[in-house]
């Protein structure tokens, strides 16, 4: 054999384990499923306002990602597992909604269910902050991404810390985005992510992650004011009131629900359950 050609095999051995050391899943012996949001990731036109306001609410800012020495992506916590991840707009751009991403156990043993229902995505591979992700593109060409926490990503790291006892919310609940046929947006998450059809409410077509306690994806018509709604539960509606007044902020209470918005305009529920 020649030498290169030997040396090239033996370098590829050497390699290949170590890319699958990136992606093999710490809960490889589970049934694979989704549990819940993640992250929800949101373009803003002012990432100094945008963080401000969230800070009041009482999130703080871990960590972000930098390149040339400029912020590309600021991650705000919410509890340990869930995430806003704030994108700052570049020159041309506006603020707008760019996807939710769902957390998995055992996101290798998911991939090939998703492609056998005719999900069409890459491999799952480790991203920027650590975890494994999978992405792809969805029926309106919007992102789709299911990521699992790996140990010692940023967010593994920071387990623990960064939870401020008076945060306004501890937990995203769901998250509601327009879209251009969001009954089919809908039946695509059913047919092929096996998420359950929780049907029409308030506009909204409904999906949840099958067997998940929560973590519901709903879509509106792009009729809709709304660019983003986010839901938050497990507050009380005069306290969450007081907390946000005290802050300067804006609110309102519709059906027992406090609703406020971020310096873009984004819609945030604040409800009991």
């Amino acid at each position: 054999m020649n030498k290169n050609i030997a040396g090239l095999a033996l370098w590829s051995a050497m390699l290949l384990p170590a890319l699958h050391a990136q992606v093999e899943s710490p809960s490889a012996a589970q049934k694979p499923a989704i549990v819940g949001i993640a992250h929800v990731a949101i373009r803003v036109a002012d990432l100094q306002a945008s963080r401000a306001f969230y800070e009041k609410l009482g999130f703080a800012q871990p960590f972000e990602i930098t390149k040339d020495g400029k912020v590309t992506e600021a991650f705000i916590k919410l509890n340990d597992r869930q995430y806003l991840e704030l994108y700052p707009a570049d020159a041309g751009q506006t603020a707008a909604f760019l996807h939710v991403c769902f957390e998995a156990v055992n996101l290798p043993g998911l991939y090939p269910i998703y492609t056998a229902n005719g999900v069409v995505a890459p491999p799952v591979r480790k991203a920027g902050a650590g975890n494994m992700l999978l992405a792809w593109k969805g029926p309106e060409g919007q992102t789709e991404e299911i990521t699992e926490y790996l140990p010692g990503s940023k967010h593994s790291n920071d387990f623990g810390q960064h939870l401020d006892g008076d945060r306004i919310a501890t937990h995203l609940a769901a998250a509601v985005v327009p879209m251009k046929d969001p009954a089919a947006t809908a039946e695509y998450f059913i047919q092929k992510m096996n998420f359950v059809d929780g049907g029409v409410r308030e506009g909204a077509h409904v999906t949840s992650p099958a067997g998940g306690k929560d973590g519901s994806f709903a879509f509106l018509s792009q009729s809709s004011p709304e660019k983003l709604v986010l839901v938050f539960t497990g507050v009380k509606e005069k306290e969450t009131l007081r907390k946000l007044q005290k802050q300067g902020l804006p609110a309102t209470v519709e059906h027992h629900r406090v609703l406020a918005r971020d310096p873009d305009g984004n819609l945030l529920v604040f409800t009991s359950h």
